[in-house]
């Protein structure tokens, strides 16, 4: 094994146990950054070999800290140990049901149809739609541009914002430490809503924003983070990791991105997982 199993479209990879979001390339830790000694015990935990395991770890950075820990680790074993029993959530063309509201019947929709609209996929969802969680009224620090793996976000005095791989209108509105943003796009003559739910913390130099995705809905009330199997109905909760994004201004590069998190470390808010 070279790598981590990932579904035929790249959105989705193994952990063992189920899909979750694919790491991008730019969160792939560097091996020389790898605990080798901590790869050669989880694999012999396991019982599986220690390259294959050191082959995927590098993956593994889930929350995006720049480091492997851990958890982290026994999912990158587990995902060799265990192989592939539950199809990806867009493979094969099946669509994804997700359940409506309680009280309401379950509904199925075409998750492949929806995936224009979440900005590319789960995979986007991840950091593009957590971090487009931010736009505040002139006055506010988060006004301007900020920085994360998944490009550059602009945040306007007028409520609206520009970011990287997104497509339709976008809206804001707060409630105490609540970001909730509204996302209107038109897919086939049909317009769909989507409306997401972070919680979010600036440091005290405003330069970092921290993002914790916590619902995401569309118009009819189905929960987008929850994935129910085609094939034997189980319903499973997919995991956004929390994620940060840096001001322009001490973002400087892509190389310097992780380094510059890892140095705000302490500063990160205890929800933020």
């Amino acid at each position: 094994m070279s790598g981590p199993i990932y579904s035929d479209d790249g959105h989705w990879m193994w952990n063992g146990t189920e899909w979750i979001p694919a790491t991008q390339p730019q969160n792939v830790v560097p091996t020389q950054q790898i605990d080798q000694a901590a790869v050669a015990n989880v694999a012999t935990q396991v019982g599986v070999q220690t390259q294959q395991v050191a082959a995927v770890a590098p993956h593994f950075d889930l929350n995006q800290d720049g480091r492997i820990d851990q958890n982290e680790m026994m999912q990158a074993a587990q995902s060799v140990a265990n192989p592939v029993n539950v199809a990806a959530p867009n493979q094969g063309g099946m669509g994804m049901p997700v359940p409506g509201m309680v009280g309401v019947p379950k509904k199925v929709f075409n998750w492949k149809d929806k995936k224009v609209l979440l900005i590319g996929g789960v995979v986007t969802i991840t950091v593009a739609i957590g971090i487009l969680m931010f736009f505040l009224l002139s006055g506010n620090p988060v006004v301007g541009t900020w920085v994360s793996n998944a490009g550059e976000t602009t945040y306007n005095k007028d409520g609206t914002f520009q970011s990287t791989d997104t497509t339709g209108t976008f809206t804001w509105e707060t409630d105490g430490d609540k970001l909730i943003q509204i996302v209107k796009s038109t897919i086939d003559g049909n317009e769909t809503t989507i409306t997401q739910t972070a919680q979010y913390e600036l440091t005290d130099d405003n330069n970092v924003l921290w993002i914790n995705l916590i619902s995401m809905v569309d118009q009819d009330g189905n929960d987008m983070l929850v994935f129910t199997n085609p094939f034997t109905g189980n319903e499973t909760e997919i995991e956004i990791p929390c994620v940060a994004a840096l001001r322009d201004s001490i973002a400087k590069d892509g190389n310097a991105y992780n380094s510059t998190i890892a140095s705000y470390q302490s500063s990160k808010p205890s929800w933020c997982t």
